[in-house]
C-alpha cells in the first residue's frame, strides 16, 4: 500500500474517534453543586428545659425555610434537644412546598467534650452536606475565654470596703437564679456541653475547613481573647460582648439573610442589625449589643495592643470603665475604653484605635443592656461606650488563667 493511502486511512481513523457518539445512552445529570452549608450547633439542656429556647430556634429556622429560600444550599443542625448524653444531626430541606426534617445521625456525647470529639461532630455534619463553603452558628451558653475549671484568685480579688476577702468560687460568681434565662451557664453544668474556645479552634482546624463566619448565639463571646484564638477559624465572627437572652437570635428574620440570592450569599451586617433591633427597646430586658469582626485584622490588633502595653501608662479608675456584667469586681470590660483610659501615649493610642476600627467592621449599640450576673444584683446597665469587643485585661479575677491566653502572650 502506498504511503499516501496509509495517510488517508490514518485521517479516517481520527475522524471516526472524534465524531459525536450516536449511542442512545444519556449521561446522568450532574448533582447540583452546593454553594454553602449552614451548620447550626445547638447545645445546652437547660435552654430547652427552661423555655424551649433551642427548640423554638429550630422551629423558626424551619419556618424561614418554608419560603423556599435555600436553593441548592444545605442546612444541617446538631441539636441536643434536652437530652443529657446525646444529640441528633438533622437536615432541613425544602421539598414539595414544605421544609422537611430528616435525622441523619444520632451522636452519643462524651463525658467531657474535647477538641477531637467536637471536630468529629463538625466533620460528620460536613460529610452529610459537602459544600464550597461552610458557616457555623453556635447556639449555646458562653463564658468568653474563661477555661473549664478556672477559679478566681480569692486572696486578693474580693477585697471590698470592709477590706475582707471572702472565699468565693466560680459557681458563686456565676450562679443564676430567678426566672430570667440568659445564654450563660445557668443550671447547665453538664461537662458534655462544655468546651474551651481553644478546643473549638482546634476542632474547626481538624476539619480542614475555614468557616465563612461564626455567629455566636451565646453570652460574652465578643471578647478579644476568644476572638484571637479563633482568628484562623473563620473570615468573620459576629458576637455580643454582653449576655444574650435565652430566646437568642431571631432566626425567622436572619435565616433569609444567611441564604440570600437563592442560598448563594449572605449579609452579616443585616444579620447583626436584626438582632439589635429585636432587643434594643425591650422595657424589661434590653439587649442587642453586637459586633462584626474581621478575623484577618486580629493579628494587627494584637501588634497594636502590644505597643499600648509597652507605652507609658497613666492611672485610671477601673470602676469607671464600661463593663458588661454586674459583678462586684468586673470580668469583661470594653477594650477601647480600657486602652483610652490606661494609655498615656496619644500616638500609640491613635494607632490602636485606627486598627480597632478596621477590626470591628460593624457594631450596633443599644442604650442599655440586661445582666443576670450576679443574680442577686441582676438588672439593667447603661451602655455608655462600646467599641464592639471586650477584654479581661483590667480584671483582678482569673489572673492565672488569663496570663495563659494566647492574646496575653502575644500582647505582653
Amino acid at each position: 500500500m502506498h504511503f499516501r493511502d496509509l495517510f488517508r486511512l490514518f485521517l479516517v481513523g481520527i475522524l471516526i474517534f472524534t465524531l459525536p457518539s450516536c449511542s442512545k445512552d444519556k449521561e446522568e445529570p450532574a448533582t447540583p453543586k452546593t454553594p454553602q452549608t449552614l451548620l447550626f450547633y445547638f447545645v445546652g439542656t437547660d435552654l430547652d428545659q427552661r423555655g424551649n429556647h433551642l427548640r423554638n430556634n429550630r422551629k423558626a429556622i424551619k419556618a424561614a425555610l418554608n419560603y423556599n429560600i435555600q436553593g441548592n444550599s444545605r442546612v444541617i443542625i446538631f441539636h441536643q434537644n434536652g437530652q443529657k448524653k446525646q444529640g441528633d444531626i438533622v437536615e432541613m430541606q425544602y421539598k414539595d412546598g414544605l421544609c422537611e426534617e430528616t435525622v441523619l445521625s444520632t451522636v452519643t456525647l462524651p463525658d467531657q467534650m474535647t477538641a477531637t470529639e467536637l471536630g468529629n461532630i463538625f466533620s460528620q455534619m460536613m460529610q452529610f452536606a459537602p459544600a464550597d463553603s461552610y458557616s457555623l452558628i453556635i447556639g449555646s451558653h458562653g463564658l468568653g475565654w474563661i477555661p473549664i475549671g478556672a477559679e478566681p484568685e480569692s486572696s486578693v480579688a474580693y477585697i471590698g470596703k470592709d477590706k475582707e476577702a471572702p472565699i468565693l468560687t466560680h459557681e458563686d460568681l456565676w450562679e443564676q437564679g430567678g426566672d430570667v434565662v440568659t445564654r450563660f451557664l445557668g443550671d447547665d453544668n453538664n461537662p458534655e456541653n462544655k468546651f474551651n474556645v481553644t478546643a473549638l479552634a482546634q476542632a474547626i482546624a481538624s476539619t480542614g475547613k475555614k468557616m465563612e463566619y461564626i455567629l455566636f448565639d451565646a453570652c460574652f463571646m465578643a471578647n478579644v481573647e476568644s476572638l484571637y484564638d479563633l482568628r484562623h477559624s473563620a473570615k468573620y465572627i459576629a458576637a455580643s460582648a454582653c449576655e444574650i437572652m435565652g430566646a437568642g437570635f431571631p432566626y425567622m428574620d436572619i435565616v433569609p439573610l444567611m441564604l440570600q440570592n437563592n442560598g448563594t450569599t449572605y449579609d452579616l451586617p443585616q444579620i447583626c442589625e436584626k438582632y439589635y433591633l429585636d432587643y434594643k427597646d425591650d422595657a424589661f430586658y434590653p439587649s442587642g449589643a453586637v459586633a462584626l469582626i474581621d478575623c484577618s485584622q486580629l493579628d494587627a490588633l494584637a501588634k497594636a495592643m502590644k505597643a499600648v502595653n509597652s507605652a507609658k501608662h497613666k492611672d485610671y479608675d477601673v470602676e469607671s470603665l464600661q463593663a458588661f456584667e454586674r459583678q462586684d469586681n468586673h470580668i469583661f470590660f470594653d477594650l477601647g475604653d480600657y486602652v483610652n483610659s490606661a494609655c498615656d501615649d496619644n500616638a500609640v493610642k491613635e494607632a490602636f484605635n485606627k486598627q480597632l476600627s478596621q477590626t470591628v467592621i460593624k457594631k450596633y449599640t443599644p442604650e442599655r443592656f440586661y445582666s443576670a450576673y450576679p443574680w442577686r444584683n441582676s438588672g439593667i446597665c447603661e451602655l455608655e461606650t462600646f467599641c464592639g469587643i471586650s477584654t479581661s485585661a483590667p480584671s483582678i479575677l482569673y489572673r492565672s488563667a488569663y496570663e495563659q491566653t494566647s492574646w496575653y502572650k502575644a500582647t505582653n
